[in-house]
């Protein structure tokens, strides 16, 4: 199945996460994707897979934790593609399994910085750009 089978034939889509597991299956499922991440080598790849199923994808390497970076990684989306249709904000981490007493203050705040922030910032910037075409859909993974 090519891209251009999917119902999402001609729609902009962001996807965080978008290096490997869900984040990666649901940017196969589109034609033109927005892919960021922290990994450029997945996001390459990402991108090639998308290719090949005949669509566009844009790798964006982007920490979520940045809000300048969110920003300006989704004007380059919009840039590059002309509108957002729709977000996936996909991207998060796990701490290592372990007990609550041995887990850092440090170690905490990156999962919450990446997962709950990261999340919030993509939404926030995600949104002014979709009020700007009065349209779009957001969908978050938790």
């Amino acid at each position: 199945m090519s891209a251009n089978d999917h119902a999402y034939t001609g729609k902009v889509a962001f996807v965080t996460g978008a290096a490997s597991g869900i984040g990666l299956a649901t940017a196969l499922a589109g034609a033109r994707v927005a892919l960021a991440a922290l990994s450029s080598e997945g996001l390459k790849e990402a991108a090639r897979l998308i290719k090949e199923e005949g669509g566009e994808g844009l790798a964006l390497t982007c920490d979520l934790t940045d809000e300048d970076q969110v920003k300006s990684t989704l004007n380059d989306a919009v840039r590059s593609f002309g509108r957002l249709d729709a977000a996936f904000n996909n991207a998060g981490i796990e701490q290592l399994v372990k007990p609550a007493v041995d887990v850092t203050k440090d170690e905490w705040d990156r999962v919450l910085g990446v997962s709950l922030t990261g999340t919030f910032l993509c939404m926030r910037h995600e949104i002014l750009l979709m009020q700007m075409q009065q349209a779009g859909a957001i969908v978050h993974a938790s």
